[in-house]
């Protein structure tokens, strides 16, 4: 293959993370290297940094791994030290501590609770040493290889974040792909809180009348296929797909754990730090077991759950208990992570004739515990019901959803609901209908001030549009995520022309 000249000797850093960095992020980088690229690599999880290490197909000038540092951060940090302000004023943050909650090995603790006990794992000291010994990787990758360019599967924990505030003092881009909740289509996101890029660029200048675009009229007929046909997000019919198992499937993941047990003796795991203990990567015997049995007595117990009604409901709010630990709570909204808390003060601030229907999330079935199932559903003026219940019910209905950052958000959009959203996902806050929020104290006033709203306008309507032709104009077509879990390489060659493309735009002007 000849070297594209115009990317050749572009420095691009790759965080070679777990399961993406074997399989897509080392395909990206054999196509970087052959088009002339110098490459370093951060690895996450210590088999994927084994493998980037023992192969040799990829020359990287600069290897760092993450897991190395958080299993020892005094050791990695030596005589270096400097204060978390100093961190702070560097990245541009007035705190770092709501970064360090996306850290669920420290915040949470999966050894004490089986799916995560929201009690910390380690001290406030050694969450400390971490974030010094991140900020030190981060200046030693910049201060030896400095990168023009640095390519991430997702923004999903502190070392993400924090790359990505210093990289933008210094006006180098990161770039993640990131949902935009237009089914099966995937855009470019170059913050961490999905805020910037693209498409982000694209609805501005439309909804500005700056430019206008060949795809409203595709745009306008997504927004009525939808509204006829209620299009569920492509990681909820992988959730249902997984879910449909054969009797020969059943049986083999009954036996799994046994399996992995015998594995554990044969060949035990590596993915061990002796400061962090058990977490999901690393899990002992006794573990196995537990998690085991814990998922099929939480399945059994959710299934089984004296859910409220639904039919019996009158006017009521929306609001999706979302997946935990993940990126949309812990990342994007920290302050709001606490999502029974959350779901209280909204019950508490609607007007007093609704009510908040709450909804658990279908792919935390087996991982809710039933005393977070019973809390929610004894808290006053909420409703829990049943998570079978499809989306598109409960959204004809509601008079409003409240969410931190949620896909639900923008399946209201097609139904001309309000939303308030409390987190700071900035592709959603970009749908016409998302009302952005955080103060909870006057969340009551709010809330009555958005239910005022009309949003079957001719305004509103352009703005949707927008919003889904910025998808068509500046996104693509892809099925990321199936190809993330399942590795599908028919797929591979048309996302490396999606990313030589973004890197290019960015590099090249």
């Amino acid at each position: 293959m000849m070297e594209n000249k115009n990317l050749k000797d572009k420095r691009i850093l790759i965080f070679q993370q777990r399961g993406w960095g074997v399989s897509i992020g080392h395909f990206l980088a054999k196509k970087l290297q052959a088009e002339g690229c110098r490459l370093a690599a951060l690895t996450f999880k210590k088999t994927a940094h084994e493998f980037t290490l023992n192969q040799s197909e990829v020359k990287y000038e600069l290897i760092i791994n993450d897991d190395e540092v958080m299993g020892d951060p005094k050791e990695y940090l030596g005589q270096d030290d400097c204060s978390l302000k100093e961190i702070g004023e560097v990245l541009g943050v007035d705190s770092v501590w709501p970064i360090a909650m996306s850290l669920r090995n420290h915040v949470y603790s999966y050894r004490d609770k089986y799916y995560y006990s929201y009690k910390k794992n380690v001290s406030d000291e050694e969450i400390v040493n971490y974030i010094k010994a991140v900020y030190k990787y981060v200046k030693e990758i910049f201060d030896k290889f400095n990168p023009e360019i640095i390519i991430a599967p997702n923004f999903v924990t502190l070392p993400h974040i924090m790359f990505n505030l210093y990289a933008e003092k210094r006006g180098v881009k990161m770039i993640a792909i990131a949902e935009c909740k237009i089914k099966n289509f995937c855009i470019f996101a170059h913050d961490y809180n999905e805020s910037s890029g693209p498409f982000h660029d694209q609805v501005d200048a439309l909804n500005s009348n700056l430019v206008k675009t060949a795809n409203r009229p595709k745009a306008k007929a997504y927004i009525e296929e939808f509204r006829q046909t209620f299009k569920k997000p492509a990681y909820v019919e992988h959730y249902e797909l997984n879910n449909r198992k054969t009797l020969k499937e059943k049986i083999r993941h009954e036996l799994s754990p046994y399996y992995k047990i015998f594995l554990w003796y044969y060949k035990k795991p590596i993915n061990y730090m002796k400061n962090i203990g058990i977490t999901i990567d690393y899990r002992p015997p006794k573990i196995i077991l537990r998690d085991h049995y814990c998922h099929k007595r939480y399945k059994k117990l959710a299934n089984n759950f004296p859910y409220f009604t639904f039919d019996k409901i009158n006017k009521f709010a929306y609001f999706p208990l979302q997946f935990q630990p993940e990126s949309t709570t812990d990342v994007e909204a920290p302050y709001f992570s606490n999502q029974i808390e959350t779901a209280r003060q909204v019950a508490m601030s609607l007007p007093d004739d609704y009510t908040l229907v709450v909804k658990d999330h279908p792919a935390m079935l087996g991982f809710r515990s039933p005393s977070y199932l019973e809390k929610v559903a004894r808290t006053v003026n909420i409703k829990l019901i049943d998570y079978r219940i499809k989306s598109e019910q409960v959204l004809k209905r509601a008079s409003l959803v409240v969410s931190h950052n949620s896909t639900t958000l923008a399946e209201a959009a097609f139904y001309n609901k309000p939303a308030i959203q409390f987190g700071n996902l900035g592709t959603t806050l970009k749908l016409p209908n998302v009302f952005k929020h955080t103060d909870m104290t006057t969340l009551a006033k709010k809330i009555k001030e958005v239910l005022q709203i009309n949003l079957k306008t001719e305004d509103y309507e352009r703005r949707l549009e927008n919003y889904v032709a910025a998808v068509y104009d500046k996104g693509f077509e892809l099925d990321y995520w199936g190809i993330w879990e399942r590795d599908k390489k028919g797929n591979m060659e048309y996302l490396w022309q999606m990313f030589k493309k973004e890197i290019e735009n960015n590099l090249l002007g």
